[in-house]
């Protein structure tokens, strides 16, 4: 089930599981819920941005409880450095937020915080994070499709164990935040069974 409309030529569609996502923000994070969304709305314009940059705008857009998902068009273009940077763009206007908000003297604010833990996550190279999409892109210039899965994969899995790990650290030490160790239970399912789960 999910809401769909067309803005722009582009088709959207939200998915249940992105209003899911916003109810429990509003539940469990109760003031800070609207800076995680402000950084989320800075992550994803930061791709928007950058495929506008580039003359590449997408023809569908689903957004989900993992995120913003875009479809471009066939033959936008955007493979290899291209698609590597739009992949790196909603990062780097995350850490540009935080980077603001330290010029201002509030890095302790709740949309600096919210903004330098989304980017930092995406950063991590394992798909389908930012990170290791921009590592795949970056990947099939030089190796062969194949091989350049076989070598995202392999990055995907050495950082998977040290994530879990220290998502059962921050369960024992705050005995209620699961956040970090449902994110890496994602992260594997989508690893070994190559699906999007949102």
């Amino acid at each position: 089930m999910s809401f769909q409309a067309r803005l722009w030529g582009c088709q959207v569609e939200a998915r249940v599981s992105c209003f899911m996502l916003g109810a429990f923000a509003c539940l469990f994070m109760g003031r800070q819920a609207p800076a995680v969304l402000l950084a989320m709305i800075f992550h994803e314009g930061g791709h928007l941005l950058a495929m506008a940059a580039l003359g590449a705008a997408p023809r569908q857009i689903t957004l989900s409880a993992m995120g913003c998902r875009m479809v471009l068009p066939d033959g936008a273009g955007l493979e290899g450095l291209a698609g590597a940077a739009v992949s790196l763009a909603g990062p780097a206007a995350n850490l540009m937020g935080f980077l603001f908000c330290l010029l201002a003297q509030a890095q302790t604010a709740p949309f600096a915080l919210a903004s330098l833990s989304l980017g930092a996550l995406h950063l991590l190279p394992i798909e389908p994070l930012d990170g290791g999409l921009a590592l795949r892109r970056l990947l099939e210039t030089r190796l062969s499709l194949g091989r350049a899965e076989r070598v995202c994969r392999f990055a995907a899995a050495a950082l998977l164990l040290p994530l879990w790990v220290l998502g059962f650290w921050v369960l024992l030490r705050t005995r209620y935040n699961y956040t970090l160790l449902a994110l890496a239970l994602y992260l594997m399912l989508y690893l070994v069974l190559g699906k999007d789960y949102s």
